[in-house]
């Protein structure tokens, strides 16, 4: 691993990209990068991950290496697999979405239109309102889960699994706000600032996330009162939102038929 600066892994992904062209042809229809390298955010040691959108008939595939000091990712799609992807919201969308919405071409070939049907995508994915709506609950489940693991942890008193469960907790806390705003990160790195700066939030979110995640100094107990505190709070905004978490009925498997 070495350092390297934005341009080498520019013209980095500019030789990857012509020795792709030179194996597909005419069956690759664009190819970009993602990541941290396409925001120009990228450090001294950050990876380089592109992707190749081919065409029809192509098996997806994802392919990692080491060129010149530099890890490379280089992840192959066919277009309909790419329109699938930028439009479906599932579980770990927050983080995921980067990848479709904030993309920086090296080549498109002459005359295709599949940068722009992946823009539409990504724009309609954002309109939709109930699928964010239900991985919103599906957090809440698991947090749920996981403040009787904290409770449980601070009852007997095991420091290492207290301050697991409270950085847990704050991970899981990020998602349901990214989901309930239509907000995906720009990756691990800043994700906890960016969710201070999201509009609708639950009450005090701002203070007692900068509590539980260990940004301001003070004691455990001081952290794990602000996580209930604030876990309070996130049950009581997202009945406002209008999130049904709280499920009562218990579902029955159907018999298939012989």
């Amino acid at each position: 691993m070495r350092k390297a600066t934005h341009e080498e892994r520019i013209k980095l992904a500019g030789d990857i990209c012509k020795e792709v062209q030179d194996e597909l042809q005419d069956d690759l229809r664009a190819f970009v990068i993602y990541a941290s390298v396409a925001k120009n955010a990228d450090g001294p040691y950050s990876d380089l991950e592109t992707m190749a959108i081919t065409a029809e008939g192509y098996v997806e595939l994802g392919c990692d290496f080491i060129r010149d000091g530099i890890r490379c990712e280089v992840e192959f799609f066919p277009l309909s697999r790419v329109i699938y992807c930028a439009g479906r919201i599932d579980e770990e969308w927050p983080f995921k979405a980067d990848q479709w919405h904030r993309i920086l071409p090296i080549y498109v070939k002459d005359g295709d239109k599949c940068l722009e049907e992946l823009d539409d995508a990504c724009r309609k994915s954002l309109e939709r309102d109930e699928p964010f709506k239900e991985n919103a609950a599906v957090w809440m489940i698991e947090t749920y889960e996981l403040m009787g693991t904290l409770r449980n942890a601070w009852q007997k008193g095991i420091i290492s699994d207290i301050l697991t469960d409270l950085f847990f907790f704050s991970a899981k806390t990020i998602h349901i706000v990214a989901f309930v705003n239509h907000y995906f990160y720009q990756g691990f790195r800043n994700a906890w600032e960016e969710s201070k700066t999201l509009p609708n939030l639950p009450s005090d979110f701002v203070h007692l996330i900068e509590i539980v995640h260990g940004e301001v100094a003070t004691t455990i107990e001081a952290r794990y009162n602000a996580a209930l505190k604030l876990w309070d709070n996130i049950r009581t905004w997202a009945a406002e939102q209008d999130i049904n978490w709280e499920e009562q009925r218990l579902e029955m498997p159907e018999k298939k038929e012989t």
